[in-house]
């Protein structure tokens, strides 16, 4: 199964079968009963990945019909996060621990004891989210199945990167002018959606379009990373209070600060290098490597046959044998 679309196909059969592949993985891997918290992070990973495909194919559509499967992708995802949130944070609080050392007096092996509490008392919780968003993944097939997914065509696929490009350098600029968690959080939401936009159109030119999907995926990694220090620093601040005392919150709080401003510095260079180009000129050179793509591929000799089936194509060697 691959999230990519072919040059020896119509894009609105990419559509379709993408995003019923993704559909198909997701219900899968929620389906499991094995390693519960890898199954849900790769469910919502099919889910990112289905609504990255919503976005690209967005000016296709009637906004009635993108918001109704948009809002039907993000319902799932929500249905999925809080075991996963706290399955993160304590993951989290092991790097920070492995860099900085423990938090004095025990008080990391108390917060981690509070967060593995959290997921024990979300097994049932998690059971019933999983049932229900196997039954809504069921019901978003009726889209890629129908005619809005197969009409789409390249012309909409550029609009879409174009318009998602110019949002995530919009986003990018905000990050560092307001400086605020929930601005690198909204930025890196974007970076996402561009990385796998560049996955989606790569064979268009792989070489060019993969490179640039690979620099997307790691300035996600760095934001995601600082996305995580965020959420443990709020979790400690805001749930820890009965089990650790104000200075042990306010050191991990400064831990992880220090985590983040070292993150949002590496990510900055790449934020300028990925979004240094114009939305109307990435939109303009994609759209041509895909069209030189398809051309070329069109232009390609076909490929020569077996030995059996030169044989069988041949009557006079038949007979000679």
């Amino acid at each position: 199964m691959t999230y990519r679309f072919k040059l020896n196909e119509r894009i609105g059969e990419g559509v379709s079968r993408i995003g019923l592949e993704q559909l198909e993985i997701a219900a899968t891997r929620l389906a499991s009963r094995e390693d519960i918290p890898a199954a849900i992070h790769d469910a919502r990973r099919c889910l990112k990945r289905l609504r990255a495909l919503l976005r690209l194919i967005r000016p296709a559509l009637a906004e009635t019909t993108y918001r109704r499967e948009a809002d039907r992708l993000t319902g799932i995802g929500r249905l999925l996060s809080g075991a996963r949130d706290l399955f993160v944070m304590r993951q989290t609080l092991g790097r920070l621990e492995s860099r900085f050392g423990p938090l004095p007096e025990g008080a990391g092996e108390r917060l981690d004891g509070l967060l593995a509490r959290g997921l024990a008392g979300d097994r049932g919780p998690v059971a019933g989210a999983r049932r229900k968003a196997l039954e809504r993944l069921a019901r978003a097939r009726a889209f890629f199945e129908g005619k809005a997914a197969r009409r789409v065509g390249l012309e909409h696929l550029a609009a879409g990167l174009e318009a998602t490009y110019r949002r995530g350098r919009k986003a990018f600029h905000q990050a560092y002018l307001a400086d605020t968690d929930e601005a690198f959080h909204a930025w890196r939401k974007r970076v996402q959606v561009h990385w796998r936009h560049m996955a989606l159109l790569s064979r268009g030119w792989p070489e060019a379009l993969s490179a640039r999907a690979g620099e997307a995926r790691e300035l996600s990694r760095l934001l995601g990373e600082d996305h995580d220090y965020a959420v443990l620093r709020a979790a400690a601040v805001e749930r820890a209070a009965g089990v650790l005392s104000e200075p042990q919150i306010a050191l991990l709080a400064e831990r992880c600060q220090t985590c983040q401003l070292e993150l949002r510095a590496q990510a900055r260079p790449r934020g300028e290098r990925l979004f240094a180009e114009s939305p109307d000129d990435l939109r303009a050179r994609v759209a041509t490597y895909w069209t030189s793509a398809c051309a070329l591929a069109e232009l390609a000799p076909a490929p020569a046959p077996a030995e059996g089936e030169r044989a069988a194509a041949d009557p006079a060697r038949r007979r000679r044998r």
